[in-house]
């Protein structure tokens, strides 16, 4: 009687690791640097960029990425009331989120960059991981402006990666 041949096979299974890039704009200009940011991310082998106006977010969308950027115009010297009140309905799972990688981008009328340093104190206050300068945008973005925005997808996007591969305690 002949025996049975055994196989076994294995299966890996990646998963992409996923950037999102969480922004309010209404003239247009704090998405062209969110969709450049998302274009950085997304030039990182491994990643993809989930590009989400807040008002279209909800907050699983934060706690299941692996890297976050957050975007705002700057409304009288602070970021956009929807973008904080994005911030106050997360503060519940502030630890779940800890430690993930992020960044911050404003866009305004003056080269004032109080809306930038409200959003980074947000980043220091969820204990995120803050990987890269944030950008301070004056008016339209400039070709300057939107391939900083860039680098700064792909300082996430590589971040990220890097995260994801560390050993979870």
């Amino acid at each position: 009687m002949e025996k049975p041949i055994i196989a076994y096979v294995t299966i890996t299974v990646f998963k992409m690791v996923e950037v999102l890039v969480l922004y309010y704009s209404r003239g247009g200009r704090t998405e062209a640097m969110a969709k450049a940011v998302a274009e950085g991310a997304q030039g990182v082998e491994g990643v993809t960029a989930l590009l989400r106006r807040v008002d279209y977010s909800n907050i699983y969308d934060l706690i299941t990425c692996d890297a976050v950027a957050f975007g705002s115009p700057n409304y009288f010297g602070y970021m956009a009331g929807l973008v904080k009140d994005f911030f106050d309905r997360a503060l519940a799972v502030r630890e779940k989120i800890s430690s993930k990688p992020a960044a911050a981008f404003t866009s305004g009328g003056g080269a004032n960059d109080s809306a930038l340093l409200s959003l980074e104190r947000m980043i220091t206050s969820f204990r995120l991981e803050k990987v890269a300068d944030g950008v301070a945008c004056s008016g339209v973005p400039s070709e300057k402006d939107l391939a900083t925005c860039k680098k700064m997808g792909e300082e996430l996007g590589k971040a990220a990666c890097s995260r994801a591969k560390s050993p979870v305690e």
